[in-house]
């Protein structure tokens, strides 16, 4: 693959569907491939560094396909023969908005290049997705704990779903969605919400069908604690001392490894939580108001997408309104919070659908004439 050393925008469009068609004529043993069902998205991930492909494989989730993928996913880092250098973004006269409009009505997804010499870009018609970095090392640091999010979150948009940075904890199917910028405590939770025998599709990002009756499916494997919160469960520190922290320190692991059962396929979403660090004696859970968890989103699930357009205000603004929001004072002991945690979801009130309500409510009407 032949590449400029700097692509404008009257170029960028037609590198894209140069660079896809020269993707899609790599010997197939120049790659890594293997079939993944993230969120029951059915997607052929092909990979040119086959260290990188085990570390992806390895953290997306997968389930059990009707069919053949429908999707490509292409990660090249530059090993692939044929590849050369991945070209640099000239941004002076193209800002993301602008940038986004000529990809658009070409028919292409594509992020912002803000990082220099990656890109990441996706032709719907075709089905296919390239992510093209000049090595491994220029991706960005949370890459492996979160790979392919980008392009997962394009095809979730495109089944009218939205990737959201949120934990989540349930109990018999039904559960939460934890809310909150970083620090707040969302993993700590989740990982005490686990040790007490609750179930998880996420700690850190899921896919969330905001429709009539919300769910959430998981994206992902693997779970991030620090040291600390490790060594406050019992034992657990021990079972994972040979992995290395990540960039932040934190320890990455698949949490269906250490808690068997754990990640299960679907959870129905039946209130938000907003864990708060507050190094409470005894934790404690009390209902919190819709604008109040809308901050709490805010810090984390807009303005992601450089120069996209945002639904994400709207739809997150509607969930809330239906849902109930409450706000969970955390104790320092992982074991106090997590009984608190089973207690609230084996009792959380079933939220049904509007039109169910509305039914009900009119049945419990006639009843009474």
């Amino acid at each position: 693959m032949v590449q400029p050393e700097v692509i404008g925008r009257t170029q960028v469009v037609g590198w894209m569907r140069d660079a896809i068609a020269q993707a899609l004529e790599l010997p197939p043993a120049s790659l890594t491939s293997g079939t993944m069902a993230p969120a029951g998205l059915a997607v052929s991930v092909h990979v040119d560094d086959p260290a990188l492909a085990h570390t992806y494989f390895s953290r997306l989730c997968s389930a059990a396909l009707d069919g053949p993928p429908r999707d490509r996913i292409y990660e090249l880092t530059g090993k692939a023969a044929g590849l050369g250098p991945v070209p640099q973004w000239d941004a002076k006269d193209c800002g993301p908005a602008r940038f986004q409009e000529l990809v658009e009505s070409a028919g292409i997804r594509a992020a912002y290049p803000v990082r220099p010499r990656v890109w990441q870009f996706s032709d719907a018609r075709l089905r296919v997705g390239i992510q093209l970095s000049a090595s491994r090392g220029h991706l960005p640091r949370w890459d492996g704990a979160a790979p392919l999010r980008r392009h997962l979150h394009w095809l979730l948009e495109a089944q009218g779903l939205r990737l959201a940075h949120a934990a989540s904890l349930g109990w018999n199917g039904r559960g939460v969605l934890l809310f909150g910028r970083g620090g707040t405590g969302k993993s700590g939770t989740t990982l005490a919400g686990l040790a007490a025998g609750l179930t998880t599709v996420g700690d850190d990002y899921v896919a969330l069908d905001a429709g009539e009756a919300p769910f959430a499916r998981p994206l992902f494997r693997i779970l991030k604690q620090d040291k600390e919160g490790l060594r406050r469960i019992p034992g657990l520190l021990a079972r994972i001392a040979d992995l290395d922290g990540n960039w932040q320190g934190k320890i990455e692991f698949d949490a269906g490894e250490l808690f068997p059962g754990a990640i299960v396929e679907q959870l129905a979403i039946d209130a938000i939580l907003l864990p708060q660090l507050a190094h409470a004696t005894i934790p404690t859970i009390l209902p919190a108001r819709p604008g109040e968890a809308m901050l709490a989103l805010m810090s984390s699930n807009l303005h992601q997408y450089l120069g996209e357009k945002e639904a994400g205000m709207a739809l997150f603004a509607d969930l809330l309104r239906r849902l109930p929001c409450y706000r969970m004072a955390l104790s320092d002991d992982p074991g106090r919070n997590g009984e608190v945690l089973r207690g609230f979801l084996e009792t959380l009130p079933l939220q049904m659908p509007p039109a169910a309500a509305t039914a009900a409510a009119g049945a419990g009407q006639d009843r009474r004439q």
